[in-house]
């Protein structure tokens, strides 16, 4: 059976994405903040998420139970998780029904708090740094950041962020000049295409969920 295995590729991407984006530590800073009171300056917001990352996740007197959960609502807080499953699954989303597209959603969510959920332990206490904020169109900005690493040599992380009704949301994370999001449809258009179909990638994603709760003992 096509299974989402643990590319080295993808899974090194992931890791330097969460580890060294979202829970580096504002060199300044910001107010951990709800989704609701997320600044909607760009290089505010970025500090923001990444404070609230340091404050409600990696603080040591929580459960993995409460840690994993936390994380969970960071992301549906702080990214677009539609319109980053409707990038990542390409042609397969226009054919697929509402209950398959809604169902690939929650999934994909639950297999990236599931697999990142397992690396927190690696965070080293790197830090954040706005350099430049750059337009993207009217629809947006392109954030870009340096987040110091163990070596001396710091990480160029850029972020995608995309206006919407409810604020800005992240939609993209390039880690030296790879993004995720490009990263993530290169390696499920390969099970698309041995499944045929979003409802196969459903199945797919389903197993892997399963796989990974139970080895987080959750």
């Amino acid at each position: 059976m096509t299974s989402l295995a643990y590319m080295p590729r993808l899974a090194a991407v992931v890791r330097t994405v969460l580890l060294l984006a979202l829970f580096a530590v504002p060199a300044l800073s910001a107010t951990g903040a709800r989704a609701d009171t997320l600044p909607s300056e760009p290089d505010a917001f970025i500090k923001a998420v990444a404070d609230r990352a340091i404050d409600e996740i990696l603080t040591p007197d929580i459960s993995t139970e409460e840690r994993i959960a936390k994380f969970e609502s960071l992301l549906e807080d702080a990214f677009d998780l539609e319109a980053v499953g409707r990038f990542v699954v390409g042609r397969a989303w226009r054919s697929a029904s509402e209950a398959e597209k809604t169902r690939f959603i929650e999934l994909f969510k639950q297999f990236n708090v599931f697999n990142w959920g397992s690396r927190f332990d690696e965070y080293g206490g790197q830090r954040l740094e706005v350099s430049n904020v750059l337009p993207d169109s009217d629809k947006g900005y392109f954030i870009e950041t340096r987040i110091g690493s163990r070596d001396g040599n710091p990480f160029v992380v850029t972020w995608r962020v995309r206006k919407r009704d409810v604020g800005l949301r992240i939609v993209d994370i390039s880690v030296e000049g790879i993004w995720m999001s490009q990263t993530w449809r290169s390696e499920y258009a390969s099970v698309l295409k041995d499944t045929g179909s979003l409802s196969g990638l459903n199945e797919v994603l389903e197993d892997r969920v399963a796989d990974l709760k139970a080895k987080s003992e959750l």
